[in-house]
């Protein structure tokens, strides 16, 4: 708590003394608004003031899984300074049917298909839960809102989904197109990633990762945008044990099942660079063609020398909605390396192993995410939604088993199938309730495949 309070002082003092030394300046901040009736600070309601919702949405985050603009704000006449604190309280209520993912999952929610056991226990087959650790808060502060030099300080803390512990998600300033911090990775489609879940993972196959990163959106030409990022690198490889055919014996020295690779000797020297170029109609249609290049650094062990592997993906995504109330989402991502990119291949220790053909080398595995799914809004009240979603990987299969020690681990994994139908129905602007339906189905390289189904509903309170 004393992190949080801290936090946000300071990033209400880092917009408010610009803003005022910039009022000073000018000498307009201190004359009030017409429409002010002469208060120095209003108090204004964002859905009934599309000026402050624009700036306030400008610089905010977009997927589906944040927190949306907040109901009120507090705000200069010039809007010179601006604030507003949101937040979401979610209770999750649900059950499983054929397997018990909720308690292997460390009794957390997320409907995570790399977590499915595999075999199923005959003795857990089901689980019934409640939980309302999925509750979250986040703090805006604008300094020279709807200029050309508006600049934007943005916090986000939630639960871990499993326990009350506090988490930081966000922490990132935007300024003149340029956002630094802790924020949704570029190569993620916020908007043609998924439509809403209950589920607070969603699905498979889809680009999400938060990472410390700074990037670059350009403005838009008649629709036409581009972007580019530096994001600090994270990495899942395997041990560097060598489990190829190809080859028994190395300088007549045995090498099978021996480390041939140290993925931990070197240090990661060079970041990842997402980048994307986007057209865009509205956000109900839109194309964008992604791309992320990344290499990784690691000891041959056979020659005694450090070696460089590239990893590098390439996603299509957009939205396409024929008539308003209808959306449809999609993204097709492939690529070698990325596993921590891709949300069922996150932590997985299998996007570089050990080369079969060259010893002492490793290479990046091949792995794809799929996602596609359509919104239909009934009323503005009703919202129903349906998708569908798969992650693989291949050429790993030693080294899936090889990271499957134990027979509950998630690392024995081929590819996973995602799909999920919810309805929403917003009882106001504060409360919704939704109920949904969830499958999934997880194949290893060595165990069979397992599969689950979930009912559950929700009751969110959001600020």
């Amino acid at each position: 708590m004393r992190t949080f309070t801290r936090i946000t002082l300071a990033l209400a003092m880092a917009a408010a003394i610009p803003a005022m030394a910039h009022a000073q300046s000018n000498g307009s901040a201190n004359e009030p608004d017409k429409k002010s009736d002469g208060a120095s600070i209003q108090l204004v309601k964002t859905s009934e003031n599309s000026e402050v919702q624009q700036i306030l949405d400008k610089q905010r985050y977009q997927h589906i899984t944040d927190i949306e603009v907040p109901h009120f704000a507090i705000r200069t006449p010039n809007n010179a300074f601006m604030l507003t604190i949101g937040g979401e309280i979610n209770c999750i209520i649900g059950g499983d049917m054929g397997n018990d993912l909720y308690d292997a999952n460390g009794k957390a929610p997320d409907f995570i298909t790399n977590a499915i056991p595999v075999p199923v226990d005959r003795e857990r087959r089901g689980d019934f839960f409640i939980n309302p650790l999925c509750s979250q808060v986040d703090l805006q502060v604008v300094g020279f809102g709807g200029t050309k030099n508006q600049i934007t300080g943005y916090v986000r803390f939630s639960t871990d989904h499993s326990s009350a512990n506090v988490v930081l998600k966000r922490a990132y300033i935007s300024y003149y197109g340029f956002t630094a911090g802790k924020v949704t990775t570029l190569f993620q489609d916020q908007l043609a990633g998924q439509p809403p879940t209950i589920d607070p993972q969603g699905p498979c196959g889809e680009i999400s990762s938060t990472n410390y990163e700074v990037n670059y959106i350009s403005p838009s030409w008649k629709g036409l945008r581009a972007a580019i990022g530096v994001s600090m690198p994270t990495f899942y490889s395997g041990s560097g044990r060598y489990f190829g055919h190809d080859y028994k014996e190395w300088d007549g020295q045995p090498i099978q099942g021996k480390p041939v690779c140290d993925p931990e000797a070197c240090s990661q020297m060079c970041p990842d660079f997402p980048m994307w170029v986007e057209w865009q109609k509205d956000d109900q249609n839109r194309v964008r063609l992604s791309a992320i290049i990344r290499s990784f650094r690691y000891r041959d062990m056979l020659r005694m020398k450090n070696r460089l592997d590239c990893g590098w993906g390439i996603m299509l995504s957009g939205n396409y909605s024929p008539w308003k109330p209808l959306t449809f989402y999609g993204q097709a991502v492939y690529g070698k390396g990325i596993g921590a990119y891709i949300q069922d291949l996150q932590g997985l220790p299998l996007s570089f192993v050990p080369d079969n053909s060259e010893p002492g080398k490793m290479k990046a595995s091949p792995m794809m995410g799929l996602v596609i799914g359509a919104s239909y809004n009934i009323t503005p009240k009703w919202q129903v939604n349906g998708m569908f979603s798969q992650a693989r990987i291949w050429d790993v299969e030693e080294y899936a088993k090889e990271a499957c020690q134990d027979p509950g681990s998630v690392n024995d994994y081929k590819y996973a199938l995602y799909a999920c139908g919810n309805v929403f129905y917003n009882i106001s602007s504060y409360l919704q309730v939704g109920l949904e339906y969830l499958y999934g189905h997880r194949m290893t390289w060595g165990r069979g495949s397992a599969s689950d189904s979930r009912l559950q509903m929700q009751v969110q309170f959001t600020l």
